[in-house]
């Protein structure tokens, strides 16, 4: 079962304080986080990871295409395996991963920029 919210949201600047890790996989702290001006959730409830690939992209993609270039629409899921598969997205889409921040048991946080 796939629980997914995407949500329209504006934020007042940039998030501190927060551990993350550059789009290198190089763990950091109290990295600030871009500011995002669209937010989109994806929980799953299943344990096939290519599912969640085959769902996460079209949305990111959808999602995208709502915003102007250079905005910034945030990406919260809970697979473990969106870590590469967001990443192989961004290079091959040409948008540009600014940040990922674990978030431990509630998943992954992504800040992807719109070309």
């Amino acid at each position: 079962m796939v629980d997914s919210r995407m949500t329209d949201r504006h934020t007042d600047g940039a998030r501190t304080g927060q551990t993350g890790s550059s789009t290198h996989g190089q763990p950091s702290t109290k990295v600030a986080l871009p500011e995002a001006q669209a937010l989109l959730e994806l929980k799953v409830e299943t344990e096939n990871s290519a599912s969640t690939c085959a769902i996460l992209t079209p949305m990111i993609k959808a999602k995208l295409s709502e915003l102007h270039s250079g905005q910034v629409l945030e990406v919260r899921v809970n697979d473990p395996t969106a870590r590469e598969d967001i990443a192989s997205w961004s290079r091959l889409s040409g948008n540009q991963l600014l940040a990922m921040a674990e978030e431990g048991h509630a998943g992954l946080r992504f800040f992807l920029k719109k070309k």
